[in-house]
């Protein structure tokens, strides 16, 4: 059977992920599609901000959560991650294309988190941020860099997976507004129930009506990166990495029979 070309690649690609409109299931399911189409050990959604605060991730395959602390403490070394919120290109890029094999190892990101699981070679490309943080998809691996062609097909399917990402927030944005129309206000007894402080689950209550970050700081008089610790401190607690599931638990506690 002859090989597939690139236009067919990314067509597969696309597919694997077109129809995925809840966010988190797109997550999944996109992380899942990036290893069909490009070999690689691991692969990742990553949020880097200029606070470690700010910084989450999901990979497959899972790593331990302490392993993802020190990526949370370091991803700002990582020079792709570095050079995309500098430049704000979000095309693919592989650390070849940016520093040498020696400046990598030379960081404390590469001692304590890449070196241990055996990784030299990254390519990654970016998402629908924000302003201050990046969003971007990482692929690594433990031998042999990543080619021309995987880095093309990357680049082609791009601009189709902005699309297919940004209409998934939309359609979660839509949701949570329908859900907040008819469900109880997220009750914070509730939620410290579940093993929050009490400033851990007026920050939740908060993030579970669909208020922004600067909405909460100004809502309960604290600053931004406040706020943002705390949030820290509530996926810890909670045993989740991001925002999205950190609301999931908030209102699955609040309605338990709404989601079994």
């Amino acid at each position: 059977m002859a090989a597939k070309t690139l236009h067919a690649r990314v067509l597969d690609l696309v597919g694997e992920v077109s129809a995925l409109l809840e966010l988190d299931e797109l997550r999944d399911g996109l992380l899942a599609a990036m290893r069909t189409a490009v070999r690689c050990d691991y692969v990742s959604l990553n949020q880097v901000g200029p606070d470690p605060d700010q910084n989450w991730s999901i990979v497959e395959p899972p790593m331990p959560s302490q392993a993802h602390e020190v990526f949370y403490r370091l991803a700002h070394q990582n020079p792709l991650a570095e050079m995309h919120m500098r430049t704000r290109d979000g095309r693919p890029y592989r650390l070849s294309d940016v520093v040498t094999p020696a400046q990598f190892r030379q960081t404390d990101l590469y001692r304590e988190f890449y070196a241990p699981i055996g990784v030299e070679y990254q390519i990654s490309f970016m998402l629908p941020g924000t302003r201050e943080e990046i969003l971007a998809i990482a692929l690594s691996r433990r031998e042999a860099d990543f080619t021309n062609e995987e880095r093309e097909l990357l680049a082609v399917a791009r601009p189709h997976l902005i699309q297919i990402y940004r209409n998934a927030l939309h359609h979660s944005d839509v949701m949570s507004r329908q859900a907040l129309r008819s469900a109880p206000f997220p009750d914070r007894k509730t939620l410290q129930d579940l093993g929050l402080t009490p400033a851990q689950a007026n920050v939740l209550r908060l993030l579970a009506t669909g208020q922004s970050t600067s909405d909460i700081a100004s809502e309960l008089r604290i600053s931004e990166r406040t706020v943002q610790k705390h949030l820290q401190g509530v996926y810890h607690r909670l045993g989740v990495s991001d925002r999205s599931a950190a609301i999931h638990r908030a209102w699955q506690a609040t309605l338990p029979s709404a989601d079994t």
